[in-house]
């Protein structure tokens, strides 16, 4: 293990086998999967083992589009990467996530599910996960198959930073070095090749120091990917891989927001319920794929009724909430707390209800991307800024979701749903982050580099190499193609393996 910070580089003046940048859960899981296959890695981090705010700050930046959370916190720069905010649940993408849907024509991944299927166990036991990897489907009661009631796997969750230090610290194949930010990567007269990465410490006054390998793997996580890429233009004037302008685009979340309130029937004992739509659901409604999550509530100090007067008032219509904005300059938060839910509350156990979340597969939108702000950092790289952005479609997913799903608890007679008042507007948009409607996104930066056959589509082949340099990989969730309805870090670990096997052959062949 070697600190960027001491000036210590002598342990660098040597070829490496691959110099992988990044250790999250995509370049820990790398650096191990070649290591066991006997090659020698340079990690290269570019925090420390804990917390510092100085490295934190090169993440800050800029959110344009649709409000999004600040980017210096919903991502972590130091040893083990975002896992350090993950909370565990797991599930691998389904096989239609990978295939093209005619409702979007670029969708489609340049592998099946099949490719990532023997790394699912291997996958499932680095982030600790019980069996059956994949949960049981429980039983439902349905006229018609709309939906499938469907489990997560949770992880304990696996912290990369705490459980695999030791390992790596000690592996003889590993060189593990500490506070390095790579800073450039330089490439062949022709451009075909990087022949080195080049890599400062914090001090001001370091000039950096350069490694050496046959293969190199950036594993910085969905933003920073595109965003290094785009940075390095001393011989690409428009970034590496980014011939096409594809670099930065298709920028993709996980859109999760409150949807309606449920009236039910009987009160229910369980914490959350998640529902997945069936094939023929999604074949027959022609949207992106979804998740309903249903989740009990409880409130044991009542509410105020001045207060319930006060938002019936404001919240009575969509033209009375508008207004309110324009003269407070904030939307009011209509979601909950008017004289109807007043008059639930006071009666909880004669009122039983719950609140209904979707969450949907955001479709692909090349206006949704990473740019390069016009700030720089410390060691002189734009920063990011991000321009989320949904499709009218995004909306039509929402819609299609909580229609088939009042259809299924009216047929059951379970419940009654009463839609929130932004799913109803004739042309909604996402509601804010602090506007009381969910978390609004996930936190999954995904498809800033995503994978496609074609260099005209795509920014990295279906062996996460970009199209435009032969021995240039890219891991993580940046690379996938479209996000499915679950979370990213299970298939981020087995693109990780995958991408490991595949460096070795290639290595070995060579």
């Amino acid at each position: 293990m070697i600190d960027a910070s001491s000036g210590e580089r002598a342990a660098f003046d040597r070829a490496f086998d691959v110099c992988v940048a990044g250790a999250g859960p995509a370049g820990i899981t790398l650096a191990r999967r070649l290591a066991a296959q006997g090659f020698s890695v340079a990690l290269m981090e570019a925090g420390g083992f804990d917390y510092d705010p100085v490295s934190q700050d090169v993440y800050a930046g800029e959110c344009g589009g649709h409000d999004y959370f600040p980017l210096d916190e919903c991502r972590l720069r130091y040893f083990g990467g975002t896992s350090g905010h993950w909370e565990g649940k797991c599930r691998p993408l389904e096989a239609r996530d990978f295939q093209r849907h005619g409702y979007d024509p670029m969708s489609g991944w340049a592998i099946a599910r099949a490719d990532l299927d023997p790394y699912l166990e291997p996958a499932a036991r680095i982030v600790e996960l019980d069996d059956p990897v994949i949960p049981p489907e429980l039983p439902m009661a349905q006229r018609e198959e709309r939906f499938r009631h469907i489990q997560w796997r949770y992880s304990p969750p696996t912290r990369f930073g705490e459980k695999y230090r030791d390992e790596i610290v000690a592996s003889d194949r590993i060189t593990l070095c500490l506070n390095a930010n790579l800073v450039d990567l330089r490439l062949a007269e022709d451009y075909s090749r990087v022949v080195e990465a080049w890599f400062r410490g914090y001090d001001a006054g370091d000039p950096g120091f350069g490694i050496r390998a046959r293969a190199y793997a950036i594993c910085l996580g969905g933003i920073e990917n595109a965003r290094m890429l785009l940075n390095f233009r001393k011989q690409r004037p428009d970034g590496i891989g980014n011939a096409h302008g594809l670099v930065g685009r298709y920028f993709a979340e996980h859109p999760t927001v409150l949807a309606a309130d449920m009236l039910l029937t009987e009160p229910w004992s369980f914490e959350q319920r998640v529902f997945a739509p069936t094939d023929d659901l999604l074949e027959a409604t022609g949207v992106a794929n979804f998740t309903v999550m249903l989740e009990p509530q409880r409130r044991d100090t009542p509410l105020s009724l001045p207060k319930a007067l006060k938002t019936t008032v404001e919240c009575f219509t969509p033209e009375t909430a508008r207004l309110v904005q324009r003269l407070r300059g904030f939307r009011p938060k209509c979601g909950w707390g008017g004289l109807e839910e007043f008059a639930l509350v006071r009666h909880p156990k004669e009122n039983p209800w719950a609140r209904v979340a979707v969450s949907v597969e955001q479709r692909l939108n090349p206006e949704s991307r990473v740019r390069l702000a016009d700030a720089t950092d410390q060691f002189g790289l734009r920063r990011s800024r991000i321009c989320w952005n949904l499709v009218d479609s995004d909306f039509d997913t929402f819609r299609a979701a909580i229609t088939a799903f009042g259809a299924h608890v009216a047929e059951q007679n379970i419940g009654r749903l009463r839609l929130r008042r932004w799913i109803q507007e004739e042309n909604p948009s996402l509601p804010n982050i602090q506007g009381g409607e969910g978390q609004v996104a996930g936190r999954h930066h995904m498809g800033t580099t995503r994978m496609c056959a074609s260099p005209r589509t795509g920014v990295v082949n279906a062996d996460c190499r970009l199209h435009e340099v032969d021995n240039l990989y890219v891991g993580g969730s940046s690379v996938f193609s479209t996000g499915g309805f679950t979370k990213p870090t299970l298939t981020i670990v087995q693109l990780a393996l995958r991408l490991g096997d595949h460096v070795g052959e290639v290595l070995r062949a060579s």
